[in-house]
C-alpha cells in the first residue's frame, strides 16, 4: 500500500507458471478517496476544481492534494494549484506556480505547464505557433535534444554559434556511446579540429588526419598533437610535416631518431639544428645498440647516417669475431665484403667532394682528399684489409665447393692461393686444405710441402702432430713427392717461368691476380676484366652467363659477360 494505491499479486496465476512471471500478474487498486477525487476532476463540470477541493479538504492526503494541483495546473488555475502544492509540501511545485503566474501571456503559461507534464512536443508547438522559435530552441537545448536544435536553426531560428555548439554536443553524445565515426561527422560540421584529431586517430583514418594539417594555422599546438599521433604508428614523414608546420623542429628530429629515420633526422638537423646535436644523438643511440648486443642495428644506423668509417670498423670487427668461431664462413665473408664496400663508399664520397666545378680534380685537391681520408680512418690497417678478409673467406668457400664437386685440381689451385691470407685464416687450416686437395689431385710435391709446413708449426696439439706424422709417413712411403706436368708461362715482368697455380713470380716477386670465379691465376691481362665495385679481376670466359661478381655480388655489365 502506497500513495492511496494497493498493489496485489495474482498468486494463482503466478504459481501456475512460476518460471515465467508476467507484468499482468500484478494489479493496482486505488482507494475510494483517490478514485472519487479522480472522478470529480474528470467529470467535466465547470465546478469540478472547486468540488474536488472541498472533497480533498474533507479527506485530506498529500496524494489527493497533488492530484488536485496537477488538474488545476492543466486548467491554469494557479491559485488552487498553489494551495494544493502547499498542502502536499511540494516546494518546487510552489515555485513553478509562482513563475507561471508572472508570465504575461497565456500561451507561454500553457507551454510551461506542458513542459511540467513532460509534453515537450506540445510545448514546442505552442512556441512555434507564437512565432517564438527562440523559446523553442531554448526548450530543446535545455532538454539536450541537440538534433532538434539543429533542425530548428536550419529552419530559420538561432545563429551560427548555436548551430556549431549543437553539432559539438551531438558529436560528444556519439563519442560517449563509442560511435566514433558518427561523432567525426558532426565534429567535421562543427569544424572542431581538436576533436576530429582524436576521432580520426581512434578510427585509424590517417589519410583524413593528414588532410587536417593544411587547414590548421602555423604554430598551433594541434599540429604537435597530430605529429604525436602519427609517430605513435610509425608514420614519420607525416609526423615531421606536422611538427615542422607547428614550429617544433626539435621534436621532429627527436621523433625521427626514435623511429630510426636517420636520413630524415640528419636532413632536418643540417637545415635547422646545430650539427653537434644530431651527432651526439647518433653516437648515444649507437652506443645503446652496441651495449644491447645489436651490432647489426648499429651498422644500419651508421650506414643511414653516412658514418662510413664507423660502419666499416664495426663490420670488420664483426667479421673477425665471426671468423674466430669457425662456424659460418659465408657469413664472415659477407661481413668483410660489407665493411670493404663501406670503405669504398667513404673514399668515393671524399674524392667526389673535392671535384672542381668543371669536373677537373687538381693535385692539391686530391692530396687534401687523401689526407682527409687518412684522418677519417685513423691509420687503421683493417680498413684496407677488409677486402683481404673477404677474399680469404671467398677462396676458402670456393675451394670447398670445387673439392666437393669433384674437381680436386681446381680446388688445389684455389687452396694454394690461400697462402696469401695467413694473416686472416689459421695457417693449419690453409695447409691442411692444400695437403688434402693436392693428395686427391695427385700433386704429391705440393702435398709434401704442405705436410712439412704442418709439421713445423708450433701451435698444433701434440696428438694432432702425431696424427699428421703418421699420415705423412703412410702417404709418402707409397707415393713419390712429385707433381704431374703442368702448363708453364713467362712472367710479364721478368720473363721467368711460372706455373699456372703460382700466386707470384719466384724471381721478381711480382704478384699475379686471381680469378674470383675459378681461383685460377691470371697471367694474361687481355683475357681478364675487373669488377667496378671491388676492382678484383676475373677471366672473361668464366664470367659468361654470370649476373654478378663472385666476390662482392655487384651486377656485371650485361653486354660484356653474357654468352
Amino acid at each position: 500500500f502506497n500513495e492511496l494505491q494497493i498493489r496485489a499479486v495474482m498468486l494463482d496465476q503466478l504459481l501456475r507458471e512460476p518460471e515465467n512471471p508476467l507484468r499482468e500478474h500484478t494489479v493496482t487498486f486505488e482507494t475510494q478517496a483517490l478514485r472519487e477525487t479522480r472522478e470529480i476532476l474528470e467529470s467535466g463540470s465547470s465546478t469540478a476544481i472547486a468540488d474536488a477541493e472541498q472533497y480533498v479538504e474533507a479527506n485530506t492526503h498529500p496524494r489527493l492534494w497533488r492530484l488536485l494541483a496537477e488538474s488545476a495546473l492543466a486548467k491554469l488555475d494557479f491559485a488552487t494549484a498553489d494551495k494544493a502544492f502547499v498542502h502536499c509540501v511540494d516546494y518546487m511545485g510552489v515555485q513553478f506556480v509562482k513563475r507561471c503566474g508572472k508570465l504575461d501571456d497565456e500561451k507561454k503559461q500553457q507551454a510551461e505547464v506542458a513542459q511540467y507534464f513532460g509534453k515537450f512536443d506540445e510545448a514546442e508547438k505552442i512556441y512555434r505557433d507564437m512565432d517564438r522559435r527562440d523559446l523553442a530552441l531554448q526548450l530543446r537545448a535545455s532538454l539536450g535534444d541537440w538534433e532538434k536544435v539543429v533542425q530548428l536553426v536550419q529552419q530559420g531560428g538561432g545563429d551560427d554559434e548555436l548551430l556549431v555548439n549543437a553539432w559539438n554536443k551531438i558529436g560528444d553524445k556519439y563519442m560517449e556511446r563509442q560511435l566514433v565515426a558518427k561523432a567525426a561527422q558532426h565534429y567535421a560540421q562543427a569544424k572542431n579540429t581538436e576533436r576530429l584529431i582524436e576521432c580520426y586517430a581512434q578510427l585509424e583514418d590517417y589519410e583524413k588526419l593528414e588532410r587536417l594539417i593544411p587547414t590548421i594555422t602555423e604554430g598551433s599546438p594541434l599540429l604537435s598533437e597530430i605529429g604525436r599521433k602519427f609517430m605513435a604508428v610509425g608514420m614519420s614523414s607525416e609526423a615531421v610535416s606536422a611538427f615542422m608546420k607547428g614550429g617544433d623542429v626539435q621534436t621532429a628530429i627527436d621523433q625521427c631518431v626514435k623511429q630510426h629515420q636517420w636520413e630524415a633526422a640528419l636532413t632536418l638537423a643540417e637545415s635547422h639544428a646545430p650539427t653537434g646535436d644530431i651527432q651526439k644523438i647518433l653516437a648515444q643511440y649507437a652506443s645503446h645498440l652496441l651495449a644491447s648486443g645489436k651490432q647489426l642495428h648499429a651498422v644500419e644506423l651508421y650506414r643511414k647516417a653516412n658514418q662510413y668509417t664507423d660502419a666499416a670498423r664495426l663490420l670488420s670487427t664483426l667479421g673477425a669475431e665471426e671468423g674466430e668461431k669457425r662456424m659460418n664462413p659465408l657469413r664472415t665473408k659477407k661481413l668483410f665484403v660489407m665493411a670493404a664496400l663501406e670503405v669504398e663508399r667513404m673514399r668515393k664520397k671524399m674524392l667526389s667532394n673535392t671535384s672542381a666545378p668543371d669536373t677537373t680534380r687538381t693535385a692539391a685537391q686530391t692530396l687534401e682528399s687523401l689526407l682527409t681520408q687518412d684522418t677519417a680512418t685513423g691509420g687503421d690497417k683493417w680498413l684496407d684489409s677488409s677486402w683481404k678478409g673477404a677474399e680469404a673467406y671467398h677462396f676458402l668457400l670456393l675451394c670447398q665447393r670445387q673439392l666437393y664437386a669433384g674437381y680436386p685440381a681446381e680446388a688445389m689451385r684455389t687452396a694454394l692461393r690461400l697462402r696469401e691470407y695467413e694473416a686472416v685464416l689459421p695457417p693449419a687450416e690453409i695447409y691442411s686444405l692444400i695437403a688434402l686437395t693436392a693428395f686427391y689431385s695427385k700433386y704429391y710435391l705440393q702435398c709434401s710441402k704442405a705436410f712439412i709446413r704442418l709439421q713445423a708449426m708450433t701451435g698444433i696439439a701434440p696428438y694432432k702432430k702425431e696424427a699428421i706424422d703418421k699420415l705423412a709417413l703412410a702417404i709418402f712411403t707409397k707415393y713419390q713427392p712429385n707433381d704431374p706436368s703442368t702448363r708453364r708461362f713467362g712472367c710479364h715482368n721478368c720473363g721467368a717461368t711460372v706455373k699456372d697455380y703460382d700466386a707470384r713470380c719466384a724471381s721478381c716477386s711480382t704478384s699475379f691476380p686471381c680469378c674470383v670465379f675459378s681461383g685460377r691465376t691470371i697471367l694474361d691481362a687481355a683475357e681478364s676484366s675487373s669488377c667496378k665495385a671491388c676492382k678484383r679481376r676475373f677471366f672473361k670466359a668464366e664470367a659468361r652467363n654470370k649476373r654478378n661478381c663472385a666476390l662482392c655480388h655487384t651486377p656485371l655489365p650485361t653486354a660484356n659477360y653474357r654468352g
